[in-house]
């Protein structure tokens, strides 16, 4: 058995239910000879898995390595297992609808899914919508299900059919801009105010409201330290990464570079 304690000082608290299940299927792994498989995560969650899974000498392989969507499965396995690509169980769903009448939004698409199906957010990958297709990846075993279950997203009639889920083109990122700040601390409610140019206390209204994650995971503490690297999401307004620490101002004000995209 690994030590525990050891692992989990790496990361913080709100992380650690979600490393003592990662770390648990790392175990079934070394035990059983066998490997396991995660359902749909974010790239934080992503990241994590593939450190505890190196801590424990195993191999881990991500569906973002082919398909680098937003949410990935990844892999957990033995030294000496081959990555078959139909192990990740992930399939596509193309669903078309009449779109010179009708426009879809990518919660009408979840919401459908997860109350039709009676399923979980993690058993749903990304939901692609464009000018010309929405594609949803989703737990294989489900995929036929809802091809059948599903006929109308929000009123709208939809026809699904299943895709090859490696050949899905992602559509082109919006593009992040760079840009130096000075703040006099690392507060969450400071850096949001700073990236977005919002008061302080429109900051804090959207903290409270529930309306802001740190790296994926929500959170309403407005006096929360965010660290290098790490990315706050502000629903309506975008998503700022902490790229670079640049040094002290003359006044003593910390110089930081943030990559920020609006939406």
């Amino acid at each position: 058995m690994k030590n525990d304690k050891n692992i989990l000082q790496h990361f913080s608290r709100e992380e650690r239910e979600f490393v003592e299940k990662i770390m648990d299927m790392c175990q079934q792994v070394e035990d059983t000879y066998s490997y396991r498989l995660t359902q749909f995560l974010h790239p934080r969650q992503d990241e994590i898995v593939c450190k505890i899974a190196n801590y424990y000498q195993l191999q881990t392989f991500s569906s973002r390595d082919f398909v680098s969507t937003e949410h990935s499965r990844v892999i957990i396995a033995p030294a000496y297992y081959e990555l078959d690509i139909k192990d990740f169980e992930l399939t596509a769903l193309h669903l078309s609808y009449a779109r010179k009448f009708h426009t879809l939004s990518h919660s009408q698409v979840l919401g459908t899914f997860l109350h039709q199906l009676g399923i979980k957010r993690e058993c749903l990958g990304d939901i692609l919508i464009d000018d010309e297709r929405l594609i949803v990846f989703i737990d294989q075993k489900f995929g036929q299900i809802a091809l059948q279950s599903i006929t109308k997203v929000a009123r709208v009639p939809v026809k699904g059919k299943e895709e090859e889920w490696t050949t899905v083109r992602l559509p082109i990122g919006q593009e992040w801009r760079s840009k130096d700040v000075l703040v006099s601390s690392m507060r969450l409610d400071k850096l949001i105010s700073v990236a977005f140019n919002l008061s302080r206390a429109t900051a804090n209204k959207l903290i409270e409201a529930g309306h802001v994650k740190l790296d994926y995971v929500l959170t309403e503490q407005t006096s929360k330290l965010v660290e290098i690297g790490q990315l706050i999401s502000v629903r309506r307004y975008g998503r700022v990464r902490l790229n670079e620490f640049l040094g002290f101002s003359k006044q003593g004000k910390i110089k930081l570079k943030l990559d920020i995209v609006k939406t």
